[in-house]
């Protein structure tokens, strides 16, 4: 399932969300395994990732300030920033992945998505958290714990 999808032409930027990362009860059955995949008639590139419940918290919060028209930064080890170029009718979103964990390598795509792409991106948001709800309720830790 797709939390990002955006296609111009020959060009695309795409985060594939894989499912859970691990099975089980502890805090790390709600990361999921992911894919990011850029696509262009310069270079392609695919690569994998771990994605926190606090990533997606965070990614809520920057199509926020995308839709208000504002550039974002996503993410630590492999970022995803958004820039916006609004010198067209119709803001364009211009998106650098940039790999600093191992390959130490960023493409950077412009991608001519219509007037609609932060509402897409807001729908794909949400079929993803529909589909893996964070499952782990984190516990109060006992008052014995810290003595």
């Amino acid at each position: 399932m797709d939390l990002i999808h955006m296609v111009d032409g020959g060009s695309s930027v795409r985060l594939r969300v894989l499912g859970r990362h691990r099975p089980g009860a502890t805090p790390y059955n709600d990361y999921l395994d992911a894919e990011v995949i850029v696509t262009s008639g310069f270079a392609n590139g695919r690569l994998e990732m771990c994605l926190s419940p606090e990533d997606l918290v965070d990614w809520s919060s920057a199509l926020d300030e995308l839709a208000a028209g504002r550039g974002i930064h996503w993410l630590r080890d492999t970022e995803i920033r958004i820039e916006i170029d609004s010198h067209f009718a119709v803001p364009v979103p211009i998106v650098t992945v940039k790999d600093d964990s191992e390959s130490l390598s960023s493409v950077r795509v412009r991608l001519d998505v219509g007037r609609t792409w932060v509402d897409d991106l807001r729908e794909q948001y949400e079929l993803v958290r529909r589909a893996w709800p964070n499952e782990v309720v984190p516990s109060p830790r006992s008052r014995n714990y810290w003595q």
